[in-house]
């Protein structure tokens, strides 16, 4: 697999893209009664929900909205994300 290198402001590392926020293209996010559920992000634009290359995390929330739990990320389709062996 080739490295892919891309110069962004300066920053040529993939690793510190990622963290940053700057390598991905393309964000989903499926919510709730208000709160926040799942994002996932994917190096492409435009990618297709059933690509297994999407980054995917979930939110738990206490009875009061608050978020208690940030799982992942795990790799894998945004439309399994469900089925994506979160804990319990």
């Amino acid at each position: 697999m080739a490295t892919e290198y891309l110069d962004i402001g300066g920053i040529r590392d993939r690793h510190q893209q990622c963290t940053l926020g700057l390598w991905w293209k393309d964000q989903r996010f499926a919510w709730s009664t208000g709160n926040l559920l799942y994002r996932g992000v994917h190096k492409l634009h435009d990618a297709t929900i059933t690509s297994t290359d999407w980054v995917i995390w979930k939110f738990t929330h206490d009875t009061d909205g608050n978020v208690t739990r940030i799982e992942g990320p795990i790799i894998g389709s945004w439309d399994g994300r469900a089925l994506l062996g979160w804990g319990v």
